[in-house]
């Protein structure tokens, strides 16, 4: 999930960074629209660093609201601000689906080799019964089935 969320950011970022010649030369907001611009891009890659530490998620939800809020800087930031809110939520939500299944798969499988006695990978054991290579799996001396 992590990840994907880390992700999420960097991608604004590089929509925030788009976003500054458009504030500029389009809609002559001037240097001070730039600069804030610029700053909220550092800390959208920035956050994408902390995202996966203890209280990341939180930092990333404050990025999201202050994506938002540059709406009042560059008006379509506004409505990609929420857009990308929306991708926020669902990476939330799927990633943290994509985790639990991942574990539960990890667990299932864990258990399956424990409680067919499966050897430790690496062990350097056969399993019992198995033919090793070269021999048919005849006893010797037992009687064949051609006769």
């Amino acid at each position: 999930m992590k990840s994907l969320l880390a992700a999420v950011l960097v991608f604004e970022a590089v929509v925030v960074a788009l976003a500054i010649p458009v504030a500029v030369l389009a809609d002559g907001r001037g240097a001070a629209a730039a600069w804030a611009l610029a700053v909220l891009a550092l800390l959208l890659v920035l956050g994408a660093g902390v995202v996966r530490r203890p209280g990341g998620v939180a930092v990333g939800w404050v990025l999201q609201v202050l994506v938002c809020l540059s709406g009042l800087v560059v008006p379509a930031m506004g409505v990609l601000g929420l857009i990308f809110l929306g991708v926020w939520v669902v990476a939330l939500v799927y990633g943290a689906k994509g985790d639990r299944l991942a574990a539960e798969n990890t667990a299932k499988a864990a258990a399956r080799r424990r409680d067919e006695g499966a050897p430790a990978e690496g062990d350097g054991r056969a399993d019992e019964g198995s033919v090793t290579p070269g021999s048919s799996g005849d006893v010797a001396g037992a009687p064949s089935a051609d006769g």
